[in-house]
């Protein structure tokens, strides 16, 4: 797959009207921002959502190390209607671990298999609301989520390095004149 074509796909997949307009350089371009710019201090995301979104980001791309990057996107990019729906929406998976595990335990304290198993559940029902909605899929939290830990991880030194795409070329006009 091209850089372009992730891009884009990446773009289409997950429907996010504030970066829709961006071209696929622009949107590169933006990720390689967000994280030259990262800091320590959490935003959007509370000690305990933080510590969910990185365990699920590490279920859905292992070693994808987004959380500080979801956090960015959260507080600097999405609107607050998304902010918060992606923020209502991670208590579901605290919800599902207890009652996977008879009530005792959060995402963060369960065992690998029950946070993959929680995890792919919600991936079958945003496939199966695409299929019958198509983009507004793309409005679920978990496709939200999905789709910030994959961008994230594209757009990081290790994920580039991964993809053969760093470092990023520079500018290169094979037939200009001298």
């Amino acid at each position: 797959m091209e850089r372009r074509e992730l891009v884009r796909w990446l773009v289409a997949t997950a429907g996010l009207h504030a970066l829709d307009s961006l071209a696929p350089t622009d949107l590169l371009a933006l990720g390689r921002e967000v994280h030259g710019s990262q800091q320590s201090t959490l935003r959007a995301l509370s000690p305990h959502a933080a510590r969910t979104v990185a365990a699920a980001a590490d279920r859905i791309l292992p070693d994808a190390d987004v959380t500080v990057f979801i956090d960015k996107m959260l507080a600097d990019w999405h609107t607050p209607v998304e902010r918060e729906r992606f923020l209502a929406g991670l208590p579901d998976l605290d919800t599902r671990c207890r009652a996977r595990t008879g009530g005792g335990r959060d995402f963060i304290a369960c065992g690998t298999a029950d946070q993959v198993a929680v995890l792919t559940a919600l991936d079958d029902e945003v496939t199966a609301l695409r299929a019958n909605s198509g983009p507004a899929a793309n409005q679920h939290w978990f496709a939200m989520l999905k789709y910030l830990t994959v961008y994230g991880w594209c757009t990081s030194e290790p994920g580039m390095r991964s993809l053969g795409l760093y470092p990023m070329a520079g500018r290169y006009d094979g037939c200009a004149p001298l």
